[in-house]
């Protein structure tokens, strides 16, 4: 889903977390399918001279229904959970039913840390660690593909919103702030 954009803003690139975090999911999802249904096709068809094989077939089916359920909320939740870099902000949105939607200024961004562990390298990944000013502690973006290319974009971003933002310093090679606002001629 496409955040709201501002006047004047676009859309750079939106990024969702690598597809191996549902690796773990799908191996969970395998084995609490599997397992419950071997263990019931053990249970012999006749019990106590009662043929259970109707209640089998049902326990069957509700262990599939609700693995199921299960797992399809957890491909939803990868699905629905974006970053999104626009040429203003960086909206990071997730959320299947209820959505939440949080946005960083570009003109906000203090430090952007590329965090490479060894098992995250070796599928291509990465966490990106984002401070801005006014914010409580660092935003994580957790598993990105690539995230060299997105940190680099990032980079680009803000120096291109900076040369629309302050354009004579810019030029310079300085960050100018905005002009202050003036004071109203009537006082108080």
């Amino acid at each position: 889903m496409a955040p709201h954009l501002l006047s004047g803003e676009t859309v750079v690139t939106t990024e969702r977390q690598h597809l191996a975090v549902l690796v773990p999911v799908t191996l969970l999802a395998v084995i609490c399918l599997g397992l419950p249904l071997v263990l019931i096709q053990l249970v012999p068809n006749q019990v106590s001279g009662t043929d259970v094989s109707g209640a089998k077939a049902i326990a069957d089916a509700v262990v599939a229904v609700v693995v199921a359920a299960w797992y399809l909320l957890r491909i939803l939740r990868w699905r629905f959970q974006t970053y999104t870099l626009t040429t203003h902000r960086i909206v990071l949105s997730h959320g299947v039913v209820s959505r939440v939607t949080e946005s960083i200024a570009l003109d906000r961004i203090q430090d952007t840390v590329v965090r490479r562990p060894l098992a995250d390298r070796l599928i291509g990944a990465g966490s990106l660690e984002i401070q801005s000013a006014g914010r409580d502690g660092t935003e994580v973006l957790r598993l990105v593909p690539k995230p060299d290319r997105f940190y680099t974009q990032i980079l680009q971003a803000i120096e291109d919103y900076r040369v629309i933002a302050y354009p004579g310093g810019a030029e310079q090679g300085e960050r100018t702030a905005p002009p202050a606002p003036q004071a109203s001629a009537g006082g108080v």
